[in-house]
């Protein structure tokens, strides 16, 4: 009742039901087709009443058209090198960044010597001939045995 105050809120009552109505009905139903039109003459009345705003406004039109217009062009050397200097601009960032990160790890403790002795090696072997199987022993700690 507190909804029903205006004609508005009537409109919405009914669409609610008629959602709720549309939902339950099953095609296995005889008037299946009299209620969908029933509910579809319904929807379109309350629509003619209150149209949803789903119609775009004259501005959006226009930025639609410049849109379009300017997809049609290509590039202008101004926006190309606008482009080039922002994505200079965020490779200088994450390098800036890498050597930060680098350069802290290196302070923690980190060992870059295993890193470029373990590149050194597959590199080797790569030119030897490629990668190859090895039969490395690896020994566990002393009293354990390594699955």
């Amino acid at each position: 009742m507190l909804e029903s105050t205006n004609l508005r809120g009537v409109c919405e009552i009914f669409l609610r039901y008629i959602k709720v109505i549309h939902k339950k009905s099953t095609p296995k139903d005889p008037n299946f087709l009299k209620i969908s039109i029933a509910c579809g003459q319904i929807e379109q009345f309350v629509e003619s009443i209150f149209p949803s705003s789903t119609t775009p406004s004259v501005a959006q039109l226009q930025l639609d058209a410049e849109k379009k217009e300017r997809d049609a062009q290509q590039m202008t050397p101004e926006e190309r090198k606008e482009m080039h200097v922002v994505y200079a601009a965020i490779a200088g960032l994450w390098l800036v960044l890498f050597l930060i990160v680098t350069i802290v790890a290196w302070f923690c403790g980190a060992r870059f010597d295993h890193i470029f002795d373990g590149v050194k090696r597959i590199y080797h072997e790569i030119l030897q001939g490629g990668l190859t199987a090895r039969n490395e022993v690896v020994e566990g700690t002393p009293g354990r045995v390594e699955l």
